[in-house]
């Protein structure tokens, strides 16, 4: 299995003769290549595999309408989007998922959750393979929020988490998200502490890189924490072995 970070909470993640995308947005690259390796989905690089693409919510970093071109270069790709992406996007090859759903074909099954802030988060089960991608399921605990607005987003986060608790799963992509200052790993540890994750990755911090560093910190002292993999750059490729 191979997972390659393209910026943001956007990932690309290789099993097999699959490609799944999650949460793409970035179409350009700074070095302005256009491969998986820079970041950048180019459709001609896997027109041999069969692709699916997630889009967990509208927000502009998360969703990008370039998604939807891709159809025209690839013969097996299959789309599945947040309920709240507005309807213009929609069309009759797109499966639109609402929250705390469950889609199943021969292909796949997908587990959706009602996000803290927009849309949905996914859990995907694939030739054997389980996928978390958190999409904005998180604990925001903003420190210049009222403490009823944090008191409630965590019973929010908490009850979500919840419902995953009982399922393992083999890679889980949450929110680490540096603007949240001392509250920034508090979605990540909770979520690491509650469910049985063999692999995980931290999204949702731009280009803040330094996050990386009080992740290893954590990992110190929390066990759980040696699970997170540390990502220095766009496009960096993972090698995974899933046992």
């Amino acid at each position: 299995i191979k997972v390659w970070y393209l910026g943001h909470s956007g990932f690309a993640v290789s099993i097999g003769d699959k490609l799944l995308i999650f949460d793409y947005y970035l179409d350009r690259s700074e070095n302005n290549e256009r491969s998986l390796s820079s970041g950048v989905f180019e459709p001609s690089e896997i027109k041999d595999k069969e692709v699916f693409v997630f889009a967990s919510h509208s927000h502009p970093d998360h969703f990008n309408p370039i998604i939807l071109s891709w159809k025209d270069q690839l013969p097996r790709v299959h789309y599945f989007l947040s309920y709240d992406i507005p309807k213009k996007y929609y069309r009759e090859w797109t499966k639109i998922l609402k929250n705390n759903e469950v889609y199943q074909d021969e292909k796949l099954s997908i587990q959706t959750f009602k996000s803290t802030d927009e849309g949905i988060a996914f859990l995907i089960n694939i030739d054997g393979i389980s996928i978390y991608h958190a999409g904005d399921l998180n604990w925001w605990h903003w420190n210049e929020e009222p403490d009823s607005w944090n008191n409630d987003m965590a019973a929010q986060f908490k009850r979500e988490v919840s419902l995953i608790k009982n399922q393992p799963i083999d890679i889980a992509f949450l929110t680490a998200d540096p603007r949240l200052e001392s509250a920034e790993l508090m979605g990540m540890k909770w979520f690491l502490h509650e469910v049985n994750v063999k692999i995980a990755f931290p999204m949702h911090f731009a280009d803040d890189y330094t996050i990386m560093e009080r992740i290893k910190r954590e990992a110190d002292k929390n066990p759980s924490f040696k699970k997170v993999k540390i990502i220095s750059k766009r496009g960096e490729v993972f090698n995974l072995i899933i046992d």
